[in-house]
This record gives structure tokens, C-alpha cells and sequence, in this order.
């Protein structure tokens, strides 16, 4: 979601779209374009640009049905992680001159960047804060644990961690 609200400050111009299967996940993109369920998706669906953020087991089928949508010579940013190796479509790919692109990594440069978008354009960190979902303070290795143990049953939401000693 952080993507589509920056996304949307930095190419205003640009359509955005989400393509998802779960109802109330999809309710929450009230800033984007169109959102499309992934089993109901127009035959006249056309995009350039894909951010990829399933990750885990549905990635595989994510990054296929973006490979069989998107445009030729569009572009797909891998976000999502998977703990095992997927297949991909690369006779697709190949054919269509789609470019891959994978990063989990943002350096300092980013990071300002990201810093002085937040200045400029305030409404998106309250935006943002729509991903937030549980909230815990740390001070014990039992608080890391519960917390890391909450997480893995929420299906919804960031959670926040405050490291306090």
C-alpha cells in the first residue's frame, strides 16, 4: 500500500490499480483508481508498471498473472518474499521484454528521499498509518517473542515494535 500512496504523490498522473482476493483488504484502497479482484479482472486491463508485494506462497501466482497482463516491455518490481523458490513464466517474460526488478534494500539516499516526500506532501503519512497494525513495547526477550508471535496471526496491518531498555 506505501507504494500506491507514494506512487501517487510522485506520477499523479498515473493510474493506479490493485488487484487482490480478499474483500476487506481491497476495501482499504480508497486512494487508488480501480481495484480488481483477481478472479474478475476486465479483458481490456492494460498497465505498464507492477509492484509485486504477495510474497510467501502466493507469489508465484502473483508474479505469473502480472506476467501474462502487463505490456510488452512493461516492467514488474518484485517486492513480495517467499521463503522458496517459485516458477515463473520466462518464455513470457522473454517474449514480451518484461524487465524484473528485485530490491529489499533502501540506502541513505532513499531514505531522504522518502523523508522529504513526507515533508511536502503530510497527508501521507496518514495515509500510511492505514498499514499499521499492532503496537507492542519491547523490553523483555517474553515481549519479543509475544509480539513476533502476534504478527504471524495478524492478517492485516504492520506491526509496530517499541524497543524500549
Amino acid at each position: 500500500m506505501n507504494f500506491q500512496v507514494l506512487v501517487n504523490k510522485i506520477y499523479p498522473e498515473a493510474s493506479i490499480y490493485v488487484f487482490g482476493k480478499t474483500d476487506y483488504k481491497l476495501s482499504r484502497f480508497s486512494f487508488v483508481d480501480k481495484v480488481f479482484h483477481i478472479d474478475e479482472i476486465p479483458a481490456d486491463i492494460t498497465f505498464d508498471h507492477a509492484f509485486e508485494c504477495v510474497g510467501g506462497n502466493g507469489s508465484e501466482s502473483a508474479i505469473n498473472q502480472i506476467i501474462d497482463l502487463i505490456s510488452p516491455e512493461g516492467s514488474i518490481d518484485l517486492l513480495g518474499v517467499s521463503e522458496y523458490p517459485i516458477q515463473i513464466n520466462t518464455r513470457l517474460v522473454l517474449e514480451k521484454g518484461i524487465t524484473l526488478i528485485g530490491s529489499s534494500r533502501s540506502g541513505t539516499k532513499d531514505i531522504q528521499g522518502v523523508v522529504n516526500l513526507y515533508q511536502q506532501h503530510p497527508d501521507i503519512v496518514e495515509k500510511l498509518s492505514l498499514l499499521k497494525g499492532n503496537e507492542y513495547e519491547v523490553r523483555s526477550i517474553n515481549d519479543i517473542i509475544n509480539a513476533f508471535e502476534s504478527d504471524l496471526s495478524t492478517s492485516w496491518g504492520k506491526t509496530v515494535i517499541k524497543w524500549t531498555l
